[in-house]
Parts: C-alpha cells; sequence; structure tokens
C-alpha cells in the first residue's frame, strides 16, 4: 500500500481479509461444540457405569464360590483396575506422548506429513483444501489489489496460507513466472490447487482482470467452506451416535451377562 500510495485501501482490504477469515475459524469451532459435549457425556456415562457398577457386580459374584465373570466383564474390570490404580502413569505417558507430539508437529517432517494429512484425511480434506484456496485467493486478491508485484504477492501468500506443501507450489511456481511463465500454466499442473483456481486465474490474465477473479474465487470457496462445515458437522451426529450405542451395548451387556448367569445358575439349583 505504501508503494503505490494506496496504504489506506490496502489497510481497508486486509481488514475486511481477517473479518472473513475469523469468520471462518469461528464457524468451524462452533460446528465443534456439539461433537465435543456428546463425547463428554458419553465418556462421563461409561466411566460411571464401569467404575461403579462393574466393581458390585463383580463383588456381587465373589458371593458365589465357582462362579466365574463373562469374559467381556472381566476385561472391562481390569481396565476399571488399571484405571483407577494405576492412574498416575496415564498421566505420565499422556503428557509425554502430548510433548513429543507437539515437538515434532513444529519440525519440517511433522509440519509436512501433518498438512498432507489435512490435505488428504477424508472427511476433512475437503475442508481444508477449500480453506487454503479461499485464503489463498482472497491474500492474492488483496495484494494484486494494492499494487504489489507478483512475485512478492506469491511469496506473502505462501507464507499466509500456513501449508507447507502449498508454500512449496507458489515458490516453484514463482521460479517459473521469472522465465516467462503465466502462473494459472504453473498451478493448473499442480496437484495442490483445485481446478476452479488456474481456470478463473487464466481468465483474469487474458482479460486483464486479476483481482476481480480472484475475488469471485475466495468468495466461492468461503461459501464453499460454510457448506463443507454443515456437512461434516451432519456427518458427525450420527457417526458420534454410532459409537455411543456400541459403548453402550458394551457396557450393558458387561453388566447383564453376570445377572443372567447367577439366575440361570439359581433356577437350575433351584429345580
Amino acid at each position: 500500500g505504501e508503494v503505490p500510495g494506496t496504504l489506506d485501501k490496502a489497510l481497508e482490504r486486509l481488514a475486511d481479509q481477517q473479518e472473513k477469515e475469523a469468520d471462518i475459524v469461528r464457524k468451524i469451532r462452533g460446528a465443534m461444540i456439539y461433537p465435543i459435549i456428546v463425547l463428554l457425556v458419553m465418556f462421563g456415562v461409561i466411566a460411571f457405569m464401569t467404575i461403579k457398577l462393574l466393581p458390585a457386580v463383580q463383588n456381587l459374584y465373589a458371593t458365589f464360590p465357582g462362579a466365574q465373570l463373562p469374559l467381556i466383564t472381566r476385561i472391562l474390570l481390569s481396565l476399571v483396575h488399571f484405571f483407577t490404580h494405576f492412574w498416575w502413569i496415564m498421566i505420565i505417558i499422556v503428557g509425554a506422548l502430548v510433548f513429543l507430539f507437539l515437538r515434532w508437529r513444529k519440525s519440517v517432517s511433522g509440519r509436512k506429513i501433518i498438512d498432507r494429512f489435512k490435505m488428504r484425511a477424508w472427511p476433512f480434506s475437503g475442508l481444508f483444501m477449500k480453506i487454503y484456496m479461499s485464503r489463498f485467493a482472497r491474500t492474492s486478491c488483496t495484494l494484486v489489489a494494492s499494487g504489489v508485484p507478483l512475485l512478492q504477492v506469491l511469496d506473502i501468500t505462501g507464507d499466509a496460507i500456513s501449508n507447507v506443501h502449498i508454500q512449496t507450489s507458489l515458490k516453484k511456481a514463482a521460479e517459473k513466472i521469472k522465465g516467462g511463465k503465466a502462473l494459472s500454466d504453473m498451478l493448473s499442473k499442480d496437484p495442490n490447487f483445485l481446478p476452479l483456481v488456474p481456470s478463473m486465474m487464466r481468465i483474469g490474465e487474458q482479460s486483464g482482470t486479476l483481482e476481480q477473479m480472484l475475488d469471485k474465487v475466495a468468495i466461492y470457496y468461503e461459501k464453499e467452506v460454510d457448506q463443507e462445515v454443515n456437512n461434516i458437522n451432519s456427518l458427525i451426529e450420527p457417526v458420534l451416535m454410532v459409537i455411543l450405542g456400541i459403548a453402550a451395548i458394551l457396557i450393558v451387556v458387561a453388566v447383564l451377562l453376570p445377572i443372567y448367569g447367577l439366575a440361570n445358575q439359581s433356577s437350575l439349583s433351584g429345580s
């Protein structure tokens, strides 16, 4: 903005971009609130049933000489015994794993693997790719409109996207542009970019409306991000219900099987 004398407009566009970025992050966080609450409730119910009910069933069985608990009940009781008596070991292990993961995530190899995972792992790959594309288009649009040279645009945008693979692609494209290649041609051959981005950029380059085309791409993918968040939120709910149902069935079976076993033994001894 300072170079072409349009600092006020550049700052205004930057403010708009930051507002859109914050809106996307807010929607993603909002979509994760419900699944997190469901998971916490699920773990709370399972913890109550395993810690309170299963030991009571075990004590009941202890009053019947020769009675043996079902396998699934014995497994859950072993887990309960381990977590209640050796919880401090789990805290140490989890703390060490979190510490190692955070250090690994900051390393070059860790960032590459995590960023690739975001771009490829279902069902979140579509969401992250659209976030990256909207961020690329919005940042590039802001810089191009402010009169920043294209090579500098690619350098700044690569840092703003926060993905090492896309940043590497932009660096390679910048080297080719120095040799006279068009940016749209370089990105069209790159698997790290969705096809719409280079197609719209090619139209902008040929018609001299690159800023407008980038703005349209940004608006399109910002709407797609909203839809993707809704789709993932709709998908998470039934998946959580299935997981909750399976966990509840396992706990109920572990509690009821021993009771039915005792009832059968009592009926047989009575007859």
